[in-house]
């Protein structure tokens, strides 16, 4: 797959802190960070967008069937009682 150059500024603190990484071996190069970095925040960010729709999905799921599935199979159990 082809690269794309994607250019960002950072303040020197911050630029100096992953120099500091690169020169402790935690990464290959400046690039090597960068990759890892923007690899590491699309997850975030795609895994925030999950779990919206998975809470979405179960307040839903909680309108259409308010019980905790507790209560229905407590509601079941005192049903079977009844007819015995």
């Amino acid at each position: 797959m082809p690269e794309i150059v994607l250019k960002a500024k950072v303040d020197e603190f911050l630029a100096h802190r992953v120099e500091n990484l690169v020169k402790r071996g935690v990464f290959k190069n400046e690039e090597a960070f960068l990759k890892g970095a923007v690899k590491e925040m699309v997850r975030k960010y795609e895994i925030e967008e999950v779990n919206t729709k998975m809470d979405v999905f179960a307040q839903k799921m909680a309108k259409k069937h308010p019980k905790s599935l507790s209560e229905a199979v407590l509601e079941v159990r005192m049903e079977e009682d009844e007819r015995l």
